[in-house]
């Protein structure tokens, strides 16, 4: 498998076929086709741009040729490529990618406020170490450019598993970086990941944060929701009027941490168990103020089924309502003997005061109390 084909594989798996791209070629008018990026992924307001570069295996490898190849494609041609890559950001209104759905988007997009660039690159196995452990490029044009081992870029996102920690690492990476140029580059990956990990994001960097990493306690089964997301499309019946809104609902739950998804899951697969006694009990319920959304789990039972949109809507506002929100989804699981049935609704505006819903919380309170709760995303086994 090549690298192209690998990173293209990892992207999809970890930040959903949505929003990763690997189809980036596009045509300006009256002009050659560019390139606009190897690898992207592009969610919401998050730019990861990916250049990719491999060593091809010859007949005869030495210390020089690998070194003047780490020079050459990855200092000097990978990094004029992501140079290009900003600059047809800057100059033409429109550029159509295209995402693993085979959909096409502009990526042209006043949305997009965080961006990271990186090359992520395959070395042979003789490269020396000072060159395989540089962190990164900065350029006068382009800024920060992130290097990367493949190997590496791998176990980034196998352990941070959602484009927001992957974000928030990438971010924790440049500074720490251009504060201690010399430490980090004298550092394998691992030691920067622990350290981001343990949360020590100001702390001179040293080998043994790597040992955090090792205690690392993923509780992936807790929160992983990829088998429900990667099949989202599948089953769901989308809206003739609005052929792409699945997408918003998707955007707002790949845009949570591990941490959040975990509430998430952890209410639907509650009401999956609940849906079996086929009881009217209250909503579950659950908001994130870091992305201004809630959501809302409610079971529908069998009298009711024919309310059940209805009712998913009414839900869905009260709640986003109730907690000030300008976005919020609702999720209902309606139970038939071995047959369920899962629906989603969607209500992205802005919080405004609304008279009637006010009179109907007060006089009927649909839910149960929320309380907030302040939780650590990494978890580890012991401490070191």
């Amino acid at each position: 498998m090549t690298l192209e084909s690998l990173i293209a594989n990892i992207n999809k798996l970890f930040y959903l076929r949505e929003f990763s791209f690997s189809r980036n070629q596009f045509t300006p008018h009256q002009e050659s086709e560019l390139e606009f990026s190897d690898r992207v992924i592009w969610l919401d307001d998050l730019l990861i741009t990916l250049q990719l570069k491999e060593r091809k295996t010859l007949n005869s490898h030495t210390i020089e040729t690998e070194i003047k190849w780490f020079k050459n494609q990855v200092l000097k041609k990978a990094t004029k490529q992501i140079k290009d890559t900003l600059r047809y950001l800057n100059t033409y209104p429109k550029i159509e990618i295209t995402n693993e759905r085979g959909t096409s988007f502009d990526i042209i997009s006043p949305e997009i406020k965080k961006n990271h660039n990186a090359v992520i690159y395959l070395p042979h196995t003789i490269l020396p170490k000072e060159y395989k452990w540089k962190k990164f490029h900065r350029s006068s044009t382009a800024g920060f450019i992130h290097l990367v081992m493949a190997e590496d870029y791998i176990g980034i996102c196998r352990t941070l598993f959602t484009p927001t920690e992957v974000s928030e690492y990438l971010t924790f990476r440049e500074e720490i970086c251009s504060k201690y140029e010399t430490e980090t580059n004298n550092l394998p990956e691992q030691s920067l990941l622990g350290q981001f990990l343990k949360g020590d994001l100001t702390a001179k960097p040293h080998y043994e944060f790597h040992n955090y990493l090792i205690v690392l306690n993923k509780e992936m089964e807790k929160f992983d929701l990829l088998p429900i997301l990667h099949n989202f499309l599948e089953k769901t019946v989308r809206n003739i009027y609005e052929p792409f809104d699945y997408y918003r609902i998707l955007r707002e739950l790949a845009k949570l941490k591990r941490t959040e998804l975990k509430e998430v899951k952890e209410r639907f697969f509650l009401c999956v168990e609940k849906s079996k006694e086929n009881e009217a009990i209250k909503p579950y319920r659950v908001a994130f103020p870091r992305t201004d959304c809630g959501f809302m789990f409610y079971i529908v039972p069998k009298e009711r089924v024919h309310k059940t949109l209805v009712a998913l809507e009414n839900y869905t506002y009260a709640h986003k309502y109730d907690q000030k929100l300008s976005k919020c989804i609702g999720i209902s699981v309606y139970r038939d003997g071995e047959y369920l049935d899962v629906g989603w609704c969607l209500i992205d505006e802005p919080w405004r005061y609304d008279e009637i819903m006010e009179k109907a919380l007060k006089e009927i309170f649909p839910f149960r109390e929320v309380k907030e709760t302040k939780v650590f995303t990494y978890h580890f086994e012991q401490e070191n």
